[in-house]
């Protein structure tokens, strides 16, 4: 049964009006998932952010630079705060402030209740947790008016930025929002120590990834599948499953990855690799020569055994275990095979790593 075609499933009017309302009811479900996290991604940044360094007295904080890019289409760039401080800050406003309205659908004014509300950001020189915590804030506004401020000893992930990798600092939003402010006290910057505070974007999510990915590459080299990747932070993280595909919309299983992380939960750079074979077009090229050969085998016996051993590896490819098979098949057609990580973590949920194509 699970061979046959759709069509041959769904015969005659009542059930092609049933395969349309399905497909109908996946467009919208579809839709409502997509529409489950927002960020502050704009095409023109302007009037979409704000950001304002320590000022005031003999004030000569670290440099705040680039404060567009929070607010930008480009989510791997970044605002930083840059700088080294020689002698204690003598300022009347010690704060960086790093505001941005998040980028809605059409349709969609502000966030719900229950969202969390964030920035990414990564620091160099991080100083104690209850320095963070004392100096952390964010805030939340509804058509510009303040909706909630919280600070960093209710901040989720704080501590994860001792790691020095990427974090999403976040609180679950009581009240619906449509902008949001990181508050920085310079009080956090190290003396003597050169500082790079950076700050990529905000969001408004139902879910906050509980991995970070850093890079991830593939190639098909000597019979081998190769897939290498890294996690800057990993929270509640159980494993990974390596997937590919020939169209980018199809995906097959190859194998699964344990999480490095301790309990699932790191803060560091792990780097990981998942190697397996692919053969399966090989096998099917030897398959076809060996039939190009077949009239040049005048014995009737070596012809038969010939055919035997042709049927025997298009048998073996079609058995691969998940259909591993019938995807290097298919990816032989358009030479082209991508590959992502899905994360699972110890939950049962899933996320995805970016989408990469396998080098040859």
């Amino acid at each position: 049964m699970q061979h046959l075609k759709l069509e041959q499933l769904f015969k005659g009017s009542n059930s092609k009006l049933f395969v349309v309302t399905l497909l109908c009811f996946t467009c919208l479900f579809s839709t409502r998932l997509n529409a489950q996290s927002y960020t502050s991604n704009f095409t023109d940044p302007t009037g979409n952010f704000s950001a304002t360094s320590p000022s005031g007295a003999s004030c000569v904080a670290p440099t705040l630079n680039d404060a567009a890019n929070v607010a930008d289409a480009d989510l791997n760039n970044y605002l930083s705060i840059s700088g080294l401080i020689n002698s204690p800050l003598t300022c009347t406003d010690a704060l960086y402030s790093i505001r941005a309205k998040l980028n809605f659908p059409n349709g969609t004014t502000f966030a719900p209740v229950g969202y969390a509300a964030g920035f990414r950001v990564q620091f160099s020189s991080v100083l104690s947790l209850s320095l963070l915590q004392s100096n952390i804030t964010l805030r939340t506004y509804l058509a510009g008016v303040p909706r909630e401020t919280v600070n960093g000893t209710t901040i989720l992930n704080l501590s994860l930025l001792s790691g020095g990798a990427i974090v999403p600092l976040y609180f679950n939003a009581t009240q619906t929002f449509d902008e949001v402010e990181l508050i920085i006290n310079s009080a956090v910057l190290p003396l003597n120590v050169g500082v790079d505070y950076r700050v990529y974007s905000a969001f408004g999510s139902i879910d906050v990834l509980p991995v970070s990915f850093g890079n991830v590459s593939a190639k098909i080299q000597s019979g081998n599948l190769s897939v290498d990747w890294n996690t800057q932070s990993e929270d509640n993280n159980d494993k990974f499953i390596v997937q590919a595909s020939s169209n980018g919309k199809t995906w097959t299983d190859l194998g699964t990855v344990v999480s490095k992380a301790a309990n699932g939960k790191s803060s560091v750079d792990l780097k990981y690799n998942f190697i397996t074979p692919w053969t399966g077009t090989l096998m099917a090229g030897f398959g076809l020569l060996g039939l190009l050969l077949m009239p040049a085998f005048r014995n009737r016996w070596l012809k038969a055994a010939m055919v035997l051993v042709v049927v025997a590896m298009f048998a073996a490819c079609a058995k691969e275990k998940d259909g591993v098979g019938n995807l290097e098949r298919e990816s032989a057609g358009t030479n082209t095979v991508y590959v992502r990580v899905a994360q699972v973590d110890k939950d049962g949920k899933t996320s995805y790593s970016q989408i990469v194509v396998a080098k040859r």
